[in-house]
């Protein structure tokens, strides 16, 4: 039993390891069969390859020694993914021939967006158990309506202006032009805000037994200063790539597309790593509940390494390596989480 501050005065937790067994030699055995499960069928399986995925993913996760387990199978997300299907393929088929019928369509399937998202998740959190124990999830469509609603606006001006500019005579001229932009804006000043209050929804909404989540001390202003670094972050390896030019150079005059391309992938693959260890810090670290608490310590640098690495390892491989790359990050990020159990 260790000491935990986060519980309280006079109290005691004992802490639960996150471990991961996967290897990727099993879970590469999987991954092709889903591969050709879901090329065979034109991705109508695509429910069923997920499943057999998150199986595999929570039988190989242990938190205090002990497994999770997935009893779900896919059948029961048939209907809406066949539904998500049909509603793209006829949106692929007009966007092109019909710009403004299809932005229609978008805005009219936009309610179905909240639901799905509960959908989901829901019965990814609930087909887990633990000990026995299924989790659950306890978010309402009413809160899954709300995580989208400040975008409703600018989202539909933006999507019926661009329908509107792309006619060959579009009305408005430049002051439609410059609405669309100033809807844009405001979607990119969104961002942030829709990201607390999608991380609030999942993390605020999860329950095992008696327990109840919630989110303490969390904000919008955390997200958007996350974001900031982000920004700041992709201006800084931009700037990198400015002070490096002679040497990409003289690399690309050896092998130009390859060289190009590595060197864009990793400079997103290292945003990308920032961007997931501060996330999963920041929920995990506020994550609370009557008598459990997680922390969460991902190191951005090892992340980074670990990223590039399997970008090499994949390049070389013609992206054999994905399996092992994907293991090998799974392992990575829940092994930096503990979760602890409150005891008076």
């Amino acid at each position: 039993m260790t000491k935990d501050p986060q519980a309280g005065h006079g109290s005691t937790a004992a802490v639960l390891p996150i471990r991961f067994t996967g290897t990727g030699r099993d879970y590469a055995r999987l991954w092709l069969g889903n591969l050709a499960m879901v090329a065979l069928t034109l991705g109508v399986l695509l429910p069923m390859a997920r499943a057999r995925r998150l199986r595999y993913w929570r039988e190989h996760t242990l938190v205090g020694g002990e497994p999770l387990a997935f009893d779900g199978d896919g059948r029961e997300q048939m209907r809406p993914h066949l539904l998500m299907l049909g509603a793209l393929a006829v949106y692929t088929l007009i966007a092109h021939s019909a710009p403004l019928v299809a932005a229609i369509l978008l805005l009219a399937l936009a309610p179905a967006w909240p639901w799905r998202m509960r959908d989901a998740l829901r019965w990814r959190i609930n087909h887990t158990r633990w000990r026995g124990q299924p989790l659950r999830f306890e978010g309402t469509p009413a809160d899954a309506r709300e995580v989208f609603r400040p975008a409703v606006v600018p989202l539909a001006v933006l999507l019926i202006g661009q329908a509107l500019l792309a006619q060959p005579d579009p009305p408005g001229g430049w002051l439609l032009a410059v609405v669309v932009s100033l809807a844009l804006l405001a979607l990119l000043g969104l961002v942030p805000w829709l990201h607390e209050r999608r991380s609030r929804y999942l993390h605020a909404h999860l329950g095992l037994g008696e327990e109840s989540t919630h989110l303490e001390a969390i904000a919008p202003r955390d997200f958007y200063r996350m974001h900031a670094g982000l920004l700041g972050l992709l201006l800084g390896l931009m700037l990198l790539h400015l002070l490096c030019a002679p040497l990409i150079a003289a690399a690309e005059a050896i092998a130009p597309l390859l060289t190009g391309l590595l060197v864009d992938i990793g400079l997103l693959l290292t945003a990308r790593a920032y961007w997931v260890a501060r996330t999963q810090d920041l929920l995990w670290n506020r994550m609370r509940s009557q008598h459990l608490s997680f922390s969460s310590a991902l190191p951005v640098h090892r992340l980074v390494l670990l990223y590039l690495k399997n970008m090499l390892l994949c390049t070389v491989t013609l992206g054999l390596y994905w399996p092992f790359a994907a293991v090998a990050v799974a392992r990575l990020r829940l092994e930096a989480v503990q979760v602890r159990i409150a005891r008076a």
